[in-house]
């Protein structure tokens, strides 16, 4: 079977369940050429595993918005560089040195210690949450908790004030949905203008932080220098804040939060274990993660070609790795796509742990939360 006889993965119907054409991917075409798009996406489990542990051979700093038939117009240039600040690589499409200066400081943000220090704030707003849901016989999940409840916190831990909530989702849209490759040209210049907006919201933060600083992450990201001793430029503090923080960390946790919800939908008996076993809960947002549902992978150029299953990727030619695709070889781990409550379902389909990235524990630990979610479980 040749890649061309395969359905389009761009496609917006099959990006609506796309987990039939990655199974048939994976059987046949380790390096399937994306036909609207031209990249190579790289589905087989070794060939990924060697994308992400050479990051010398395969460069992040690929902007998606930038290969489009167009690139970035001059017309979105300009409404950033007149209104605001182009936006720079992210710290997951950049590469030395400007991706290790901004990773060192997000590592800081996120350890256990500190992720211990706000489940308190979590806590509070996953409850206020589930108590506007607790009289309703059916809920939109997604729009009800899986959007709100990141959102809310990572508002809560830039200080942003709630009241400005609705406002966020709007400007966090704004900035995801370009990378897609499947907004049209007048949609991407009105995506600009609102991540302008977005922009002067949170200069005018930075203005008053600098001046009375606080117990928040923009204060911490003004504060913050580098190995050198340098500060981040406002440009830089822009993309951490609107990409790094707001947008990357919203998008991803909306994602994992209801691909839990798929999973417990699939597999009512992980319900029992989740009320009854205190680690589950634990095992259940591990596995939500890292069995691949939550991120499409990053887009890389190639410094070397690639050859896989009489498929060639050249050099210098962009290609993506699929973290919802890819799954260890036959024999690794049974039945992949079931969810096990066992430690050992993600041990060897999770990647991340290569390098410094290390796959951070999340945990539920309301009993209420959990009696409400089982409640409302069937009427999902």
């Amino acid at each position: 079977m040749t890649d061309s006889d395969h359905p389009d993965l761009m496609d917006p119907v099959v990006q609506q369940c796309p987990y039939a054409l990655y199974k048939a991917l994976r059987a046949s075409a380790p390096l399937y050429k994306m036909p609207s798009t031209g990249f190579r996406l790289v589905t087989n489990y070794a060939l990924a595993r060697e994308v992400i542990r050479a990051p010398d051979q395969y460069l992040s700093s690929v902007s998606p918005m930038a290969l489009s038939d167009d690139g970035i117009p001059q017309e979105i240039i300009d409404i950033y560089e007149t209104g605001g600040w182009l936006p720079l690589a992210s710290c997951s499409t950049s590469d030395a040195p400007q991706h290790p200066r901004v990773r060192g400081f997000l590592e800081k943000l996120f350890t256990a210690e500190r992720v211990r220090a706000v489940t308190p704030t979590i806590d509070a707003i996953a409850e206020s949450l589930l108590d506007e849901l607790a009289d309703q016989s059916e809920v939109e999940f997604v729009q009800d908790f899986a959007h709100p409840l990141p959102m809310m916190v990572i508002a809560a831990l830039l200080g942003v004030p709630q009241a400005d909530i609705a406002q966020f989702k709007i400007w966090s849209d704004a900035i995801v949905e370009p990378f897609s490759m499947m907004a049209s040209p007048e949609r991407r210049i009105e995506c600009a203008r609102l991540v302008v907006e977005m922009q002067s919201y949170f200069a005018d933060m930075v203005a008053d932080r600098q001046k009375n600083p606080g117990e928040d992450l923009i204060s911490e990201a003004i504060a913050y220098r580098d190995a050198a001793g340098e500060p981040f430029t406002m440009q830089e503090l822009m993309t951490i804040i609107t990409i790094d923080l707001l947008a990357s960390g919203n998008e991803t946790t909306t994602a994992a939060i209801g691909s839990g919800m798929k999973l417990l939908i699939e597999n009512p008996d992980v319900v029992a274990d989740i009320t009854t076993d205190a680690g589950a809960d634990t095992q259940l947002c591990r596995g939500s993660a890292a069995a691949g549902v939550t991120s499409t992978g990053d887009v890389q150029a190639v410094r070397c070609g690639i050859h896989a299953g009489g498929r060639d990727a050249a050099r210098g030619r962009p290609a993506q790795y699929s973290l919802r695709c890819r799954q260890p070889g036959r024999g690794a781990i049974p039945e992949p796509r079931r969810y096990r409550s066992a430690p050992h379902q993600t041990r060897k389909s999770s990647g991340l742990r290569h390098g410094s990235s290390r796959l951070r524990r999340c945990r539920t630990r309301s009993t209420r939360n959990r009696q409400c979610f089982q409640g409302n479980l069937p009427s999902l």
